[in-house]
């Protein structure tokens, strides 16, 4: 989650190519099935069948975790039941998605696939993605979706068509990392709100005399800022929440614009992200996904050690809580309409979101349990780390960004638009309303 997917230009342009591949009804409900509908999708399995799972993780000790996940399924419930998953790597996200893209053209998808909601929507369009609402509600081998975080529920069923298309796999937030060393030296607490945080940094870049923090992606801080003043970014049939109250968007854009014009705070530049300038001290606080901080012990010289820590992100004293997450999902795909080979993916699925599962995935320093059980659990709460437990801590305002295509732009293609634009207002000092009408024209 380090690199945010780009545009899938290829993905685009192979869509109106593609074949409806998967039998499934596409004009599903997320209303409940009744107990035959649900009943219906269990399947004895009388032969032995492999099922394929499609990742992008390319980081060394996720694939490693993967790997025994997988063999744990292996050689546990899927020996019992005779299911073999193959699993294979097809590089980063967007070599992923654009594998999977090009195998739903051929008619030869994967069983189970990782994939962000851009992507997602876009097989959505091909009817290559399975209804996970009937297997879902299963009495006998459904979820227990009180378990989980409203927003990855919200998440899964956030498509042009109704029904539960997606689960959250790796998921995470964003978080305030602070030089803990300077705030104590210097008697600085970590801001809770934004009229803190300015203060904050007046304080820093006086003591320093440099900008004293920053946000890593200026789509985020965008968008997050949007949600916090109420006013909102999309919807999920691709509504630009934005667009007619260009007033209130420009009064907090250009708010934020000032600190930079300031110089209190400042743009990522050639570093493209802050965990170098904060490792250097360049910066004692900035905002990013919770995965910085691998980057950021991998950058601190060895002669400059200093202790860091991380805190929840700022908020409006007058707004609405809001703090963004991502993460990579995951799904069934189907070019065969077979019982017993959906059901057999099912079986994986559903272990892939067990609270085990769960578990391991979060071993690691940055990703965020999206069972409430796990972030309860004794084991997580004491190996956390400090983006864990901040991130944690605002698991009940997350907001994610949904999948959806229109007729003029994605929901990808409008982050794109989104970036330049927060570009121009940040680096080069554009006219925020200016811009901001600029962006829709271009979207219109």
């Amino acid at each position: 989650m380090k690199k945010r997917a780009i545009a899938l230009l290829a993905v685009l342009c192979l869509l109106p190519a593609l074949a409806g591949c998967s039998g499934e009804p596409s004009g599903k409900t997320d209303a409940p099935q009744d107990s035959a509908g649900s009943a219906g999708v269990e399947v004895e399995l009388t032969e032995p069948i492999t099922i394929s799972f499609w990742h992008g993780i390319v980081q060394e000790d996720m694939q490693k975790t993967l790997a025994e996940i997988v063999d744990k399924f292996n050689n546990g419930i899927g020996k019992e039941m005779g299911i073999t998953v193959e699993s294979f790597a097809q590089g980063e996200m967007p070599d992923l998605e654009n594998a999977v893209t090009a195998a739903i053209k051929a008619g030869n998808t994967p069983n189970v696939s990782l994939t962000e909601a851009a992507a997602a929507a876009n097989w959505l369009q091909a009817d290559c993605m399975v209804d996970l609402t009937p297997y879902i509600e299963n009495e006998n081998y459904g979820l227990d979706l009180d378990d989980y975080y409203d927003v990855y529920i919200q998440d899964s069923r956030s498509y042009a068509k109704p029904g539960y298309y997606t689960l959250p796999q790796y998921v995470g937030g964003e978080v305030m990392y602070y030089n803990a060393d300077f705030f104590s030296e210097h008697n600085l607490t970590p801001p809770a709100t934004w009229a803190e945080f300015e203060d904050v940094c007046r304080q820093i870049t006086a003591i320093t005399g440099k900008p004293a923090a920053g946000w890593d992606e200026g789509v985020k801080c965008f968008s997050t800022l949007l949600e916090q003043k109420g006013i909102g970014y999309t919807d999920r049939e691709g509504k630009l929440l934005f667009a007619d109250k260009l007033d209130e968007v420009t009064d907090v854009i250009s708010w934020y614009q000032g600190m930079v014009q300031e110089g209190i705070i400042r743009t990522p530049g050639e570093d493209y992200f802050f965990s170098g300038p904060f490792a250097n001290q360049q910066v004692q606080m900035y905002i990013s996904s919770g995965n910085e901080g691998e980057f950021i012990n991998m950058k601190i010289p060895e002669t400059a050690k200093f202790e860091w820590s991380c805190a929840p992100i700022p908020q409006f004293e007058d707004g609405v809580k809001a703090d963004y997450c991502e993460g990579f999902l995951i799904c069934m795909l189907d070019s065969s309409g077979d019982a017993a080979t959906r059901w057999a993916s099912w079986m994986f699925l559903r272990y892939m979101q067990s609270y085990e599962v769960c578990q391991m995935i979060n071993a690691g320093e940055s990703r965020l349990p999206f069972l409430k059980s796990v972030a309860a659990s004794q084991e997580f709460l004491d190996n956390a780390s400090p983006a864990q437990l901040a991130g944690v801590a605002q698991m009940d305002f997350f907001y994610t960004y949904p999948g959806f295509e229109t007729d003029s732009y994605t929901s990808s293609g409008l982050h794109d638009y989104v970036v330049i634009a927060m570009d121009n207002i940040l680096n080069n000092g554009a006219d925020v309303k200016t811009e901001m009408e600029s962006l829709l024209n271009t979207l219109r």
